[in-house]
């Protein structure tokens, strides 16, 4: 912390120095005297003959440039499409006014090129505008995502750097859908806001969110979509995803639905898994190679009905969907028992398949959104229910590919349930805007595991009873002509109840509180667009890892959950830095019980007697540590080329760690380097080449013993005269990505190295008419649907 705000003084002795520069404050008017926002302003030098520097205006038609003292006299130059360009004469410091004219000009006559990306700070991060830009000529938005600074994208996976997956907001909607996304047209993305602190609306678990904001889509009728994405992985069968949306729009009604069904296998291989543990009594090495296939089937039905008028919204929306896996598992695995006494390396050959039927899941949706003037109110009510799971597991054994050694059968499952209501309402008050509500969930779980005889362990069939009450109040206003500040506070009560073979276990059962207090203030510092932000956040385990359930994964391996986890808390500070092109993040986070999986020995539950070679697989909570991290984000544009550059460095302070009997206190920082490339081309051609690198570092417990190259590249072409088919073509982990990495205990060191083969991916999309349904339900129980997903790999 010392470290960080001595970085902060020196920034500003350094912005102190500048004693000859000159800021001149510029406002554009229309006729009407209505402030032009986006116009661009050049300061020239007296003959014209040279630009010194320039900017755009922002939504109050101001700007604030800066010369330097002897350059004057200049000339400031005002234009925007629409409007003809006018000139002032600038002699001395002072505010300018300039008054710009209609154009006789038609706009459809003019040429328009985008030459840049504007960005610009907003409480708690980054705001990238889309439109007017080289991104809107892109052909979906996960390009259009990668060319936004700290938003990280694989296939279609979205992460925020150092901050992981973000909570996607569509319009102020939350999404809930994937397909929401997908379906987002590029040249309708008005702006895209990266939050890396997010305020107190949002859930405490958040630890970054990505709002998009678009333009309205007009239009009566029947609209849609139809898509098709076919892809395949490496030595796998061709997978592919049939999607179809239809709205259809009547006066102020909207009677919606989407059909989606998907099939995919993907293949995993670990090369090399090394695990050397050692107790007092006894010491072994199991080394391993090991493939695993997994195919997965999924269809979703949508359907609903929303209505929307000038003062009120409202809808309904109902959602079935089925998931079936199956997976096998291929392993050669040899075994070196050095201690009590050295024994021959045994040699086990083992395959398991793991089936998992058809299970559905329901989920209805209500909303109601009222307008008072100014203020308005939103009301979501939501539910959430699945079907038993039931997975059952095969596997056998053997010296040779015969598997004469006997095997086992292990079988478990889960059957989520949950309700939730949530509101809030938001206004202008006292000259600022106040954001309030509150969200009230209730969770009933249940378990059960059941395991062979032969390997004499305890069965499962567990409860878990959950209720949430959470409370937020967020206020945001300016403080001064360019500077403006958002504090806000979020209160979380939580109960959980955990309840073995209908009994409850108060030893496992937990009541906390918790507060989350927010604050940013942004604005401008010596022509420096600066915001200095602190968050607190929490994490909590998902509901299989609180399950004390042994998951067989070999005969030497086994995974196992803690109904004694804590949740984890983090507590963020960041400064962000941006002047044109360049952005600048400077990070603290303080972190207490952060989850991290972790190999263990494997303590028989009855006996209490270590089971010696069995490497056991689970989540633990590490101790109270610090993470500092700097990133540099250039994005200039180049003609048709649009890159992005990161650069970030973070190093963990505090987070020891046993190699056996030794200690490693210092460990080294991780350095990631990555460049997006975004090439507009004629012939409604867009590509897309993206590289990141890591040549070393440190995650939790884990340590990259190998450099990291990671690599996306895409082309895609518009077709038809309204630009209604699209056709991509893409192409992921081309470097045939390896993943190598090591981790250590007091008891066991771990290493293993992953390789992940490329995939290929082509999509083409029709869609007709451009009217999409408004629902504006956000749902109340997302969070609570992630720690039902989370935790099965």
């Amino acid at each position: 912390m010392r470290r960080l705000f001595l970085l902060i003084s020196l920034l500003m002795m350094v912005g102190s120095l500048d004693v000859s520069a000159l800021d001149l404050r510029v406002v554009v008017y229309d006729e009407a005297g209505e402030p032009i926002p986006y116009a661009t302003i050049k300061v020239k030098s007296i003959d014209g003959s040279k630009v010194l520097t320039g900017g755009v205006t922002r939504d109050d038609g101001s700007f604030t440039l800066q010369i330097e003292q002897h350059q004057l006299p200049v000339l400031l130059e005002a234009s925007l499409i629409g409007f003809t360009p006018k000139e002032v004469r600038c002699e001395s410091s002072t505010d300018y006014k300039i008054i710009l004219q209609e154009s006789a000009l038609e706009l459809a006559e003019l040429s328009v090129t985008a030459s840049r990306i504007t960005h610009r700070m907003v409480a708690g991060g980054i705001s990238t505008s889309i439109e007017a830009s080289p991104l809107a000529n892109l052909s979906d938005v996960y390009s259009v995502l990668r060319g936004v600074p700290l938003v990280e994208i694989e296939g279609t996976e979205v992460r925020v750097a150092g901050k992981g997956t973000p909570i996607i907001y569509i319009n102020d909607r939350l999404m809930t859908d994937p397909n929401q996304l997908r379906n987002l047209k590029p040249y309708l993305i008005r702006d895209i806001e990266v939050l890396t602190n997010p305020g107190a609306r949002y859930s405490s678990s958040a630890e970054s969110v990505i709002k998009i904001y678009t333009k309205r889509e007009q239009g009566t009728g029947l609209s849609g979509e139809v898509k098709l994405d076919l892809n395949n992985q490496i030595s796998s069968p061709m997978g592919y995803q049939p999607y179809l949306r239809l709205n259809y729009r009547l006066n102020n009604w909207d009677f919606f639905t989407s059909v989606m069904y998907k099939d995919e296998q993907t293949n995993h291989s670990f090369p090399s898994l090394r695990t050397h543990g050692k107790t007092d009594q006894s010491e072994w090495i199991n080394q391993s190679t090991t493939k695993h296939k997994e195919g997965v089937q999924t269809q979703e039905y949508t359907i609903g009905v929303n209505y929307e008028d000038e003062v009120q919204s409202a809808g309904f929306r109902y959602r079935i969907a089925a998931d079936k896996e199956d997976s096998w598992m291929f392993s050669d695995l040899t075994s070196n028992h050095l201690r009590p006494t050295p024994e021959a390396v045994e040699r086990y050959f083992g395959k398991s398949q793991t089936l998992k039927p058809w299970n559905a899941s329901h989920r209805p949706n209500l909303y109601y959104l009222r307008r008072f003037g100014d203020w308005k109110a939103q009301i979501d009510l939501d539910y959430f229910q699945t079907g038993m799971s039931h997975s059952t597991e095969r596997a056998a054994e053997g010296h040779t590919e015969a598997y004469e050694l006997s095997g086992v059968e292990n079988s478990h499952g889960a059957k989520y349930q949950s309700a939730g209501g949530r509101l809030d309402i938001s206004g202008p008050l006292w000259g600022g805007r106040l954001e309030m509500g509150g969200e009230y969930t209730k969770v009933h779980n249940r378990f059960y595991n059941h395991l062979d005889a032969s390997l004499s362990l305890t069965d499962l069939d567990t409860e878990q009873r959950e209720q949430l009450l959470a409370l937020y109040l967020e206020y945001q206003r300016k403080i001064a002509s360019e500077w403006s500040a958002t504090a806000g506070l979020r209160m979380e009560h939580l109960e959980n109840k955990y309840i073995d073979k209908g009994v409850l276990d108060p030893d496992k059962s937990h009541t906390t509180t918790n507060l989350f207090p927010t604050l940013a203030v942004s604005g401008r510092l010596w022509g420096v667009r600066t915001e200095l932000s602190f968050r607190s956040r929490i994490n909590r385990p998902s509901y299989v890892q609180l399950q004390p359930q042994y998951l067989y994964v070999s005969r030497y391996e086994y995974k196992v959950g803690d109904p004694n986890l804590k949740d984890a808390i983090d507590y963020s500070t960041s400064l962000t830095l941006s002047k044109s092109w360049l952005t600048t993040i400077l990070s603290h986070i303080y972190s207490r019980d952060c989850l991290t999986p972790e190999t263990a020995l494997f303590t028989d539950p009855t006996t209490g007697v270590v089971r010696p070679y069995i490497t056991l697989y689970k989540t633990v909570n590490a101790p109270p540590h610090h993470a500092l991290s700097a990133a540099i984000v250039a994005s200039p544009t180049i003609k048709w080329w649009k890159p992005t550059f990161t650069l970030r460095l973070s190093k963990m302070i505090g987070y020891d760690l046993w190699n056996f009997e030794e200690r490693i206190t210092n460990r080294k920082p991780t350095l990631a380097l990555s460049v997006a490339n975004q090439l507009t081309l004629p012939g409604e051609i867009s590509m897309v080449f993206n590289v990141g690198y890591t040549p070393f570092g440190n995650e939790d417990n884990m340590e990259f013993t190998a450099p990291i190259l990671t690599s996306y590249a895409e082309i895609s072409k518009q077709w038809l005269k309204e630009k209604n088919l699209l056709t991509t073509l893409s192409i992921s982990n081309l470097f045939n990505t390896t993943h190598s990495v090591r981790t250590a205990t007091r008891y066991s060191v771990m290493e293993s190295t992953e390789h992940v083969p490329p995939r290929i991916a082509f999509t083409i999309s029709y869609r007709f008419n451009s009217s999409k349904d408004k629902y504006q339900g956000t749902g109340a129980l997302e969070s609570v649907i992630d720690r039902m997903n989370a935790g099965h790999d």
